[in-house]
């Protein structure tokens, strides 16, 4: 099941997007909880491919 969040915007990390480094804003922060833990992306498509890319074997 995926989980698709946008939080509070006008709650801010200061982080940048764990897929491409693009700075996180409130206008663009996306998050996913992922294995338990929650990750920030700057958009659902950066989201896709690190979820992706978490597959092992």
């Amino acid at each position: 099941m995926k989980l698709n969040l946008r939080i509070n915007p006008e709650a801010s990390t200061g982080e940048k997007c764990e897929t491409c480094g693009k700075p996180l804003t409130p206008e663009n922060l996306y998050t996913r909880r992922i294995g338990g833990q929650v990750h920030y992306f700057c958009c659902s498509h950066c989201a896709d491919a690190f979820q992706k890319d978490q597959h092992c074997c």
